[in-house]
């Protein structure tokens, strides 16, 4: 009986051994890792900025942009008022903005000054009195 105890005991302490060894030798093989990436990301949904200059302002200046208006837009077309544009995450319109066109944000801006009037960019003008 106590032989049959010590196999017992002798088998069963060598399959512990045999699978750890089976595991650890398994640990050192190369395996395709999951990669996981973080990414910032910026919002590109376009936002409705605000001229908020009054007299001769550039409009292609992001600082002269806000999202709330200081001045109502009306119908004419000596100055743009509003624009549609992303924010380039300091609180302004992104000027550099590459729109589906292929074109900026500020070569529309400077279109519709160019042509007074409105475009995908440029919403509305107003009078710069």
């Amino acid at each position: 009986m106590a032989t049959k105890r010590t196999s017992w005991l002798r088998t069963g302490t060598l399959t512990v051994l045999g699978l750890g060894l089976v595991y650890g030798a398994q640990s050192f093989t190369d395996k395709e890792k999951t990669r996981v990436e973080k990414t910032a990301t910026t919002s590109l949904v376009d936002q409705t900025w605000y001229n908020n200059e009054i007299v001769n302002s550039d409009p292609t200046n992001p600082a002269n942009y806000a999202l709330t208006p200081k001045y109502e837009c009306g119908d004419k077309t000596e100055e743009i008022c509003s624009i549609k544009a992303p924010s380039n995450g300091s609180g302004q319109p992104d000027m550099s903005h590459v729109l589906p066109s292929g074109e900026t944000v500020q070569q529309q801006i400077e279109d519709a000054v160019a042509n007074t009037s409105t475009n995908t960019t440029v919403q509305s003008f107003r009078s710069n009195k």
